[in-house]
Parts: C-alpha cells; structure tokens; sequence
C-alpha cells in the first residue's frame, strides 16, 4: 500500500502562500483539498474547482456524519476540509496540499501529528504592507497587519517556517523539504 504525505501550508494574508501552492500544484504528486463553504460562489468561482459550494443544513449533515477533517466559522459562514479526497490521497501515494489558517492547521495537526506543516513569512512587515495595498485592500491595512502579526507569532508551532522573499526560492526550498527536487 503506498502512503501519502498530508502537507499544510499556512500564512499571513499577503505571504503569497497561494502562489506557492499553485506551483506546487504543477507537479503531478500533488494535488490541493478543496474546501466546502457555505458561502455563495464569487463570480470567477466554479463548482469543485475553486470550493464546493453547500447549504448549511447540508454542511451541518456532513458534520454529524463526520465527513470533515475540520471545520471552522469565519464571517458567518462555515468552511470544512473533506476527509474522503484526504484518505485517497494517502493510499495512492500522493501529497495532499492543505492551504489553511493558523486554526484549521492546529485541528489538523492535533489529529496528523505525522503532516508536514510548513509556515510562510513575508521578507518583512514593510513588504507585507506592499502587496496587501497591491491588492486594493488598503482601508482595511492597519487591520490585516495587526492580524498577520499575530497570525506570524504561531509560526513556531510550524515543523518548517519559509521566508518568500523571491517565489521562485521559496517554492524550491518547499519542493527540497519535500522531497520533490530529485
């Protein structure tokens, strides 16, 4: 039976933490969780792509039958991690990419000690301010940063933390701890 590794990578907003999973995303023995929320699809978003998309009534029968690794409230809305893609992953060998808050990584991690966790970290908060304001969300700068702060206080709890100063090194770095450079 092959065995799959379960892979979490988390971050501050702006740590370009979803740039380095695309490119890890690249390499076939690696494919990325999708989530289910119960939040309305954004314009670009499709079905099974981005997340699935469910009711609440759905996500809470999902929950009583014990169909999520994890799950967590944010603005309202509910958003889990699916265990069946995460279990056939693990027996067909392959990387499972859990791109996840600080929260959702300590629920993992209680139940995976085993999952290589890998934390991303801005260069420096001058730089993280840089690409939130890039993403036109400067009215809200001052709140973001304050929880990036916080967000990079819990780095340590992390088996790898990865400074993505240039994408390019960090993803190398990242491919190196995980074994996918030879």
């Amino acid at each position: 039976m092959r065995c799959g590794k379960l892979l979490i990578i988390s971050g501050p907003s702006g740590s370009g933490k979803t740039s380095i999973c695309r490119e890890l995303e690249k390499d076939p023995r690696v494919r990325k969780s999708i989530s289910v929320t119960t939040r309305p699809p954004r314009p670009q978003e499709q079905e099974g792509r981005n997340y699935y998309f469910v009711s609440e009534e759905e996500f809470k029968r999902r929950i009583d039958r014990g169909e999520f690794v994890e799950y967590a409230s944010y603005s309202g809305r509910l958003y889990g991690t699916p265990l069946e893609p995460l279990k056939k992953a693990m027996v067909e060998g392959i990387i499972y990419l859990l791109e996840i808050d600080v929260q959702g990584a300590q629920q993992i991690l209680k139940k995976f000690p085993e999952a290589i966790s890998i934390f991303i970290l801005p260069p420096h908060e001058e730089e993280l301010a840089v690409r939130i304001k890039g993403r036109n969300l400067q009215p809200d700068l001052q709140g973001r940063l304050a929880i990036a702060r916080e967000e990079i206080k819990l780095a340590e709890q992390y088996k790898y933390r990865v400074v993505n100063d240039v994408l390019e090194r960090a993803v190398k770095e990242i491919r190196h701890i995980l074994r996918l450079d030879k």
